[in-house]
């Protein structure tokens, strides 16, 4: 291959390397929080929620043990998602994916709201409001709720289009979202429930929050149904919870590894640069030397033509001369007959 095209593949591959150490430094510092956060676990749990949503990055995975009551018409599908296990699906309904269910949550005592994640369920949930019903129950339920505070879920947009509309509503109507957005979730669960006309009041009266909590398996039986043999909906044990695929170590082998790949594509770039640089100079003096071989060849062919013009004039002036000798030899003999008569 050409240097010059090498060089540009080493630099497309620096510059991705480089771009993928960086990534690489921020993710070991987020499993750092990760890991730092799940240490809020071994609190005691909260008696309420949050009062603001400023200091989610240090108090995400905060024990909360609240009372209060289920809505659970006003219940939310999000998915379609795999089980949220590491563990993998245990049988057939868990391997055909389904969603997660967050449903509003009054506090006791207060007229304060807070979406809660009650867990898993099979995609059959996701087919009607009656198959949903067998999984969670309907209308008012009082319970209590014992999980761990979560940060919401942000669909990524794009420079082209803006944000993703995702984000604020449901894919359609009576269908699921697609991430976790417990505010955006209160703010049309209190619009189908009193109305839009007063949804600021609501909003502030209620509340809504950029967290949610997620309800944790503590086997008490809470809050769930036995359907074909099974406790729904299905949720996570802590630890699943606190499980880190990667660790922060594994995550700084992973930067020397991006950051020698982008030193070697460097590395490699300058080695084509050097070598286009003496192919260029090689060019240079190629055509330095035909350029002296070609004016040296013009000057042979002109005094090759020089010679063979001065070869040219000498055969004429001969030739001239010749005929003239024979003219005078002719004009000898012509006098010599003339005297004998």
């Amino acid at each position: 291959m050409r240097p010059d095209y090498m060089g540009v593949c080493f630099l497309v591959s620096s510059v991705v390397s480089f771009n993928a150490g960086i990534w690489q430094i921020f993710r070991r510092k987020q499993k750092q929080q990760l890991i730092e956060n799940h240490k809020n676990m071994s609190k005691p749990p909260l008696k309420n929620t949050l009062p603001d949503d400023k200091n989610l990055n240090t108090e995400e995975y905060t024990r909360v043990s609240l009372d209060g009551t289920f809505d659970n018409e006003g219940s939310c599908l999000v998915g379609p998602r795999s089980i949220p296990s590491y563990k993998g699906a245990a049988h057939t309904d868990e391997s055909r994916g389904g969603f997660l269910i967050l449903t509003p949550f009054q506090l006791a005592h207060s007229e304060q709201f807070v979406m809660v994640n009650r867990g898993w369920v099979p995609i059959d949930a996701g087919k009607h409001r009656t198959m949903l019903a067998q999984y969670i129950g309907e209308g008012f339920v009082a319970a209590q709720v014992r999980g761990i505070i979560r940060r919401e879920e942000y669909l990524g947009g794009s420079i082209f289009s803006g944000e993703n509309r995702d984000n604020f509503g449901p894919v359609a109507a009576d269908l699921s979202w697609l991430v976790m957005r417990p505010w955006n979730m209160a703010q049309l669960y209190y619009r189908r429930r009193w109305g839009e006309a007063a949804e600021r009041e609501n909003l502030a009266k209620h509340g809504a929050h950029h967290y949610y909590v997620e309800m944790l398996e503590d086997f008490s039986g809470d809050d769930q149904r036995m359907v074909r043999g099974h406790a729904w909906p299905r949720r996570r044990d802590p630890d699943e919870v606190t499980y880190v695929h990667l660790t922060p170590i594994v995550h700084m082998m992973y930067v020397f590894f991006w950051f020698s790949v982008s030193a070697g594509s460097l590395y490699g770039m300058g080695k084509c640069w050097r070598r286009q640089q003496e192919i260029f100079a090689l060019r240079k003096r190629v055509h330095q030397q035909s350029v002296r071989l070609e004016r040296k060849r013009q000057q042979e062919a002109k005094a090759y033509l020089d010679a063979v013009h001065n070869v040219e004039q000498i055969q004429k002036v001969g030739a001239s001369a010749a005929s003239a000798a024979q003219l005078g030899s002719s004009s000898a003999a012509l006098s010599g007959q003339e005297k004998q008569q």
